[in-house]
């Protein structure tokens, strides 16, 4: 049976009948990094991140790890340093035992932004590793490819 993922920031599902044994809630990741840097914000980022692999070894699921950065360096620098964090947390989270056919690594670059880099607090926000759920492996490659699709018409162009 295949498990629908209910996250916690789902909205409205709609006339979907579904009974608890279909859905699982989806641990977050979220990850900080300091400014220019693959050196997390603070030591609660470890603690994150080893939830989200205990996660993923107690389900059936499959991650892609998302590294995005804020806009204040050039754009080339910015999708060297979203993929290098992406990379760094992917390698904790098979150090932690996640197998590594479960997960994959992407770079997004300053081309994602969720808060706004005109301010300090917006452009921190934004120098974010966050891990997106799949159902299966074929989902997984969907998604990386459609984002990569989507990322190679405006790259280095963002700024």
């Amino acid at each position: 049976m295949k498990k629908i993922i209910i996250s916690t920031l789902a909205g409205f599902i709609g006339a979907v009948s579904l009974s608890a044994a279909d859905c699982i809630m989806v641990k977050d990741l979220n990850v900080q990094f300091k400014n220019g840097s693959t050196i997390y914000s603070n030591t609660l980022e470890m603690k994150e991140i080893k939830e989200y692999a205990q996660f993923l070894k107690e389900s059936d699921l499959f991650t892609v790890i998302e590294g995005h950065t804020s806009s204040l360096a050039d754009a080339k620098y910015n999708y060297d340093l979203s993929s290098r964090r992406a990379n760094k947390v992917k390698s904790e989270l098979i150090k932690l035992g996640v197998s590594p056919s479960k997960v994959k690594a992407m770079g997004f670059g300053e081309s994602t932004p969720l808060y706004d880099n005109n301010t300090k607090a917006g452009a921190a926000q934004n120098r974010r590793v966050v891990g997106e759920v799949f159902n299966t492996s074929t989902e997984l490659i969907n998604y990386i490819t459609d984002q990569k699709n989507r990322i190679e018409k405006i790259k280095y162009k963002e700024q």
